[in-house]
């Protein structure tokens, strides 16, 4: 098992373990564990695995766990989507 695998897993089961509640992100988008977050593109990014207080969401991308930032999310008829493309996302964290 590799580091970076062993770290995705610890991370998994981190998150597993915590209880997120909902969080208001900007302009109050309502976000939560387990749901799909799309990019500034309309293309799937990936589920949320746990919601900071802040309001911003961890995404698991390409095999690593990336910060979606609260103020660059946006809700419309229930699908958020981030104002990020996936090379920002990738390119950020």
């Amino acid at each position: 098992m590799t580091i970076r695998t062993a770290a995705l897993i610890g991370a998994l089961l981190f998150t597993a373990s915590t209880a997120a509640a909902p969080a208001i992100a900007q302009d109050d988008v309502l976000i939560s564990k387990n749901q799909t977050i799309f990019d500034a593109e309309g293309k799937r990014v990936g589920k949320v695995t746990r919601v900071l207080e802040d309001g911003s969401a961890l995404v698991i991308y390409r095999g690593k766990v990336v910060r979606v930032g609260a103020t660059t999310l946006t809700a419309d008829e229930g699908k958020v989507s981030t104002s990020l493309t996936k090379r920002e996302l990738a390119r950020n964290n």
